[in-house]
């Protein structure tokens, strides 16, 4: 969101390599080291030392994704400490990963740490697999604003990875203007690869900034949510968190909503929503929000009245201060439709009446009930029926022009037939 210097050169003032049987990478008195062109620098000594800072210390530039410095950690546990160095504004920026619980244990088992600003919105230099930037309280817009311009990356390839506690240290000027962020608000959010999306249900932005160093330290990720990509967020106004499913199913001839989520902020209630033609949308039901919760949370609602064909169901959440949002809209078809060994149709007679022609092979007794287009129940009366084939009449005098459905059900089975009644 701001120019920044190109870095040109390849090296700078001095880098001292020390051969010990440790293998370490001595740094001293300023010395440089700037990776270029997605080189890596390798570091083939497991130890936390292995990067070693005397005198002044050292520098080492990345400023791109995948200029990389290959740290191969194995099984090993510590403090590992980068000194990264943001040249355009000549202030160190050192990440530090602090293994506390190690990895499997392997020759080749490493964590690769880069880091890189941009010269614009955040949205434009994503890092590789990133795909938005946008706003969990009103989805399409782009966040950018809340977020510091730079992303780091610690990837590890272990096949059980290292848990670790990161500290992130950022610079004061890819805070500033346009952003609108507050500095002290900064913690730590990181993608999640599996569900593809910045990772605000099952890991909220988490940390703490201390705006004198300018360090966000405590981003603690176990082994199983140590993902790759990490970013510095408002926590106020955090990057998109999604439900963790959101599905429709037919259970008994109803149609079951369910849904889960991983935590929830604020969170008053749900609304579930039917709709016969997917454009037109009726609230069929509530259910409560937990408020606030970082605990995997179930849902479920069922639908007694559910439309013969194919009907749309969609999820609304609502905040405690009336903010809403809406999910994905889902299809549900002959879900009240099954195997049975009655058979029902329904016409409007034009006398008032409509006309129910109920088959079936043996005697029973049903309920019969009449719904309008959005699931209302309008009428209901009972049936007894004998086998072979029965006709009743249901009067629809009172009743207004429109779609309607016709409901027969028993212990047993149920059968729902649409129809348009005209008066």
């Amino acid at each position: 969101m701001k120019p920044k210097k190109i870095l040109f050169f390849i090296l700078l003032n001095l880098i001292v390599f020390s051969c010990f049987s440790q293998a370490r990478l001595v740094m001293n008195n300023d010395g440089y080291v700037v990776i270029t062109n997605s080189a890596y620098l390798v570091l083939a000594n497991s130890n936390a030392n292995a990067i070693t800072q005397t005198g002044t210390g050292g520098r080492i530039i990345s400023e791109a994704e995948g200029n990389k410095v290959r740290w191969i950690v194995s099984n090993t546990t510590g403090a590992y400490t980068v000194p990264f160095y943001e040249n355009g504004e000549a202030v160190e920026i050192p990440v530090v990963a602090t293994i506390t619980a190690a990895g499997t244990a392997g020759a080749t088992n490493r964590i690769d740490f880069s880091t890189y600003d941009g010269v614009s919105d955040n949205a434009t230099y994503m890092p590789t697999g990133v795909t938005n930037m946008t706003n969990v309280t009103v989805p399409a817009a782009n966040n950018s604003l809340q977020v510091t311009d730079r992303f780091w990356i610690l990837d590890a390839n272990h096949a059980t990875k290292p848990a670790v506690d990161i500290s992130f240290t950022y610079v004061d000027n890819e805070n500033i203007a346009p952003n609108t962020l507050a500095e002290a608000n900064l913690k730590a959010q990181r993608w999640n690869t599996t569900v593809s999306d910045w990772d605000g249900f099952l890991f909220p932005p988490i940390g703490t900034a201390n705006t004198v160093t300018n360090i966000v330290s405590g981003a603690i990720a176990p082994a199983a949510d140590f993902f790759g990509v990490w970013t510095l967020v408002d926590f106020t106004t955090p990057l998109p968190i999604e439900l963790l499913s959101n599905e429709v199913n037919c259970d008994n001839n109803n149609v079951v909503v369910t849904w889960s989520t991983a935590s929830e902020t604020n969170n008053s209630f749900f609304t579930i929503e039917k709709s016969i033609d997917g454009i037109n949308f009726v609230t069929v039901g509530y259910l409560a929000g937990a408020g606030n919760s970082t605990s995997i949370l179930n849902y479920s609602f069922t639908d007694n009245n559910s439309f013969s064909g194919i009907s749309y169901y969609r999820l609304k959440q609502t905040d405690y201060d009336g903010t809403t949002q809406t999910f994905g809209m889902l299809t549900s078809e002959n879900c009240n439709e099954t195997n049975v060994s009655t058979t029902l149709n329904a016409f409007n007679d034009q006398t008032g009446n409509i006309a129910i022609v109920i088959d079936t092979d043996a005697s029973s007794t049903y309920t019969a009930t009449l719904f309008d287009a959005i699931g209302k129940k309008i009428a209901v009366t009972g049936i007894k029926t004998s086998k072979g084939t029965n006709t009743y009449k249901f009067d629809i005098t009172s009743i207004n022009t429109g779609i309607y459905f016709i409901s027969l059900e028993n212990e047993k089975e149920k059968i729902t037939k649409k129809i348009l009644i005209l008066n």
